[in-house]
């Protein structure tokens, strides 16, 4: 009898410490936090930043030049210094920012680490470019950069690492890209997916449906992500296939009520609206960012 106690002791030992050692690594499993702001105006645009427990810094675009202004507090906040600025695509609403701070930056007070971004076809670009896309944002931004020794120009299946988090290409501008009569820029967008230790997040920048021939037959199973910035803003992107693969727990949309909730206008971005909720998968919105959830 004093034998089996033996035993029952020892084996509610070994449990206990198998659990304290889950405890402990469960506690070592770093977060990172995505947040996602709004506009300074009542514009679609795309600001999003990842950080870490370290005080590490990755911006995702950054919105208009009007938007400057909080991308630049956000930055002194972390001492001036960006681990890592992706910009998903030179349109003005979200590469403007970027354009506006990094033009000003003569004194070096922002230090950026990495710019990632996209191979632009600048000839095909501009030989398609509508008035809507302000490609004049894009020659900006090949200005400030062409001649820096920090951008890394990401294709389809490339991977990164930023901040402790995994990355890879989905999507990025190529001949398919090239191919198309108009939206180039939208349709070049970088499309990645993060990856910590248990969670992730798919950012879709503003890539179209078109896009999706291409895509889906190649990363179906690659895109099945926890978290989904919706393409476009959420309005005019992608198909609720697509988002049927991805079988997210929340989305993310990035422009007005005025867009999404117009059901009389031109937008089409209800319908998106309607398809989440009819789902069950909470949206976040502009109108009440900062908006943060938490990836571990």
């Amino acid at each position: 009898m004093k034998n089996i106690r033996i035993i029952a002791a020892a084996v509610l030992l070994t449990g206990l410490a198998a659990g304290a050692i889950l405890f402990f690594l469960e506690r070592r499993v770093s977060p990172w936090t995505v947040t996602q702001y709004g506009s300074s105006g009542e514009n679609q645009m795309m600001f999003y930043t990842i950080t870490n427990p370290k005080g590490q810094l990755v911006i995702i675009d950054g919105g208009w030049d009007t938007d400057a202004g909080e991308v630049r507090r956000v930055i002194d906040g972390h001492g001036g210094h960006v681990d890592a600025w992706i910009i998903t695509h030179p349109h003005p609403d979200h590469v403007g920012a970027f354009n506006a701070i990094m033009a000003a930056n003569t004194d070096g007070s922002v230090v950026v680490d990495r710019i990632l971004t996209v191979p632009v076809n600048g000839d095909r670009y501009r030989e398609t470019a509508h008035t809507y896309d302000v490609i004049e944002a894009y020659e900006i931004f090949d200005l400030l950069t062409k001649d820096a020794d920090n951008v890394e120009y990401l294709r389809e299946n490339d991977t990164f690492s930023v901040i402790g988090l995994e990355a890879k290409v989905i999507h990025s501008w190529d001949e398919n890209v090239d191919a198309l009569p108009d939206h180039l820029c939208n349709d070049g967008s970088m499309m990645f997916r993060v990856e910590g230790k248990r969670d992730s997040m798919l950012f879709c920048a503003d890539v179209q449906s078109e896009m999706e021939e291409f895509i889906l037959p190649e990363h179906r199973e690659e895109l099945k992500a926890d978290y989904v910035q919706c393409a476009h803003h959420g309005n005019w992107g992608l198909t609720t296939d697509f988002y049927d693969t991805v079988s997210p727990k929340a989305a993310f949309f990035d422009a007005p009520s005025s867009v999404i909730d117009n059901e009389d206008s031109r937008y089409d971005g209800y319908l998106l609206r309607d398809y989440f909720a009819d789902a069950g998968i909470p949206v976040y919105r502009p109108e009440t960012a900062p908006n943060r959830i938490t990836l571990r």
